[in-house]
C-alpha cells in the first residue's frame, strides 16, 4: 500500500491543493448564488461550513504533518501529537481515502485493505515505544473498522464519545458519509448514536504485540 498523495513532487501537492481550493470556492459560490436566488440566504453560512468539513483534510492533514501535530504510523492509521501522556489515534481521513484506496479492488478487499493498515500503524507504533517502557500513554481511537471483539484483545475498551467528540463527529457527518462511500463503493450514511471510542494504555497494546503479528499473518 502506498499514499498517492506523497509520491506527488511539492509542486504537484501544491497544484492538487490550489486545484481543491478552487473548487471549494467555487461549490460554495454556485450554492451561495443559488440560496441567495431562492431567498435563503441564512442556509449560506451551514452549506459552508458542510462543504468546510469536507474540503479541510485535504489542507489540514499535510499541514499537520508537515508541523509535527500529525504523524503516520501506516498509510490510515494517524496519531496527534502525544500531550499530557494521552495518544488520539485516527483510522485515516477522507484525503487518505481518496489517495490510497485502489479504485480496482472489491469492496472486501478494501476493508481488508483498511484494516491491515490499521495493523500495520499499530504495530509501527509499538516498535516506537517498546523499548521505552513503561510508556504512561494513554491510547484513545475512533474507528469504524476495528470492533468492539478485535479491539478488546488488543486491551482496548469501548467507551461513549464525549459530547465534544460527538458534535465534532456529527459536524463531519457529510466527511464521514464520503469516506464511509468510497470504502463500500456506494452512498453509506454513517449511525453516530452508535459510534464507539476505544481506550487503553500503550503499554498493554505493547504485549499483545504477538496477537498483532498473528492477525497480520492473516491478513496476508
Amino acid at each position: 500500500m502506498e499514499h498517492r498523495f506523497y509520491n506527488l513532487t511539492p509542486r504537484q501537492q501544491r497544484v492538487f491543493q490550489l486545484k481543491m481550493v478552487g473548487a471549494f470556492l467555487a461549490l460554495n459560490l454556485v450554492v451561495a448564488l443559488l440560496l441567495m436566488l431562492a431567498q435563503l440566504p441564512f442556509l449560506i453560512l451551514f452549506t459552508f461550513a458542510l462543504s468546510l468539513s469536507v474540503f479541510a483534510p485535504f489542507g489540514d492533514v499535510p499541514s499537520g504533518v508537515k508541523s509535527g501535530s500529525l504523524k503516520y504510523y501506516s498509510v490510515l492509521l494517524i496519531g496527534e501529537k502525544v500531550r499530557n501522556n494521552r495518544l488520539v489515534l485516527h483510522s485515516g481521513s477522507l484525503f487518505d481515502y481518496y489517495f490510497v484506496l485502489n479504485k480496482k479492488h472489491s469492496v472486501r478487499e478494501r476493508k481488508r485493505q483498511v484494516f491491515s493498515a490499521y495493523v500495520d500503524g499499530l504495530l509501527n507504533l509499538i516498535s516506537q515505544y517498546e523499548n521505552k517502557q513503561p510508556t504512561q500513554i494513554t491510547i484513545k481511537a475512533t474507528s469504524y473498522i476495528l470492533n468492539p471483539r478485535t479491539a478488546n484483545k488488543l486491551g482496548l475498551s469501548p467507551t461513549s464519545p464525549d459530547m465534544l467528540q460527538r458534535f465534532i463527529l456529527y459536524f463531519n457527518y457529510i466527511n464521514l458519509t464520503c469516506a464511509l462511500s468510497l470504502l463500500n463503493k456506494k452512498i453509506t450514511w454513517p449511525n453516530i448514536q452508535k459510534t464507539v471510542s476505544y481506550e487503553g494504555t500503550l503499554d498493554t497494546l505493547i504485549e499483545k504485540k504477538k496477537d498483532l503479528l498473528l492477525m497480520k499473518r492473516r491478513l496476508q
